[in-house]
């Protein structure tokens, strides 16, 4: 399974690229391994809100129940995101990213703190 992220390099810049973690089991019905985690929060935040330039507070892998929002790291790049979309956030140092909520609805976004990487690749 693919899933954005966020990343960083040595000098703090953050970035997108595309991971996977790998499934396992039948056509009919597979998974992940069970990953680690530390904690989980529900947020629900309004259109138009805007967090500037953050990092995560930790490993998080984050989905998105309802709204929009997008996301602009470090080199210029932005994604949307919207409703069944996940993504992982491992910029926890340097500069961050941005994050706009877009949109007619509230944003309401599951974040998950990780232990570590675990089984993503």
């Amino acid at each position: 399974m693919k899933f954005a992220n966020i990343d960083v390099d040595e000098h703090g810049h953050s970035f997108f690229k595309d991971i996977d973690l790998p499934q396992i089991g039948i056509p009919q019905r597979i998974s992940s391994k069970i990953q680690d985690v530390l904690y989980w929060q529900m947020t629900l935040s309004q259109p138009g809100h805007f967090v500037d330039f953050k990092a995560a507070s930790d490993l998080k892998f984050v989905a998105v129940f309802s709204g929009q929002m997008d996301i602009t790291v470090s080199n210029g790049e932005t994604r949307n995101f919207v409703r069944g979309d996940m993504l992982t956030m491992w910029d926890t140092s340097g500069q961050g990213h941005i994050t706009r909520f877009v949109g007619l609805e509230p944003c309401h976004v599951l974040h998950i703190a990780l232990k570590d990487k675990g089984e993503f690749k």
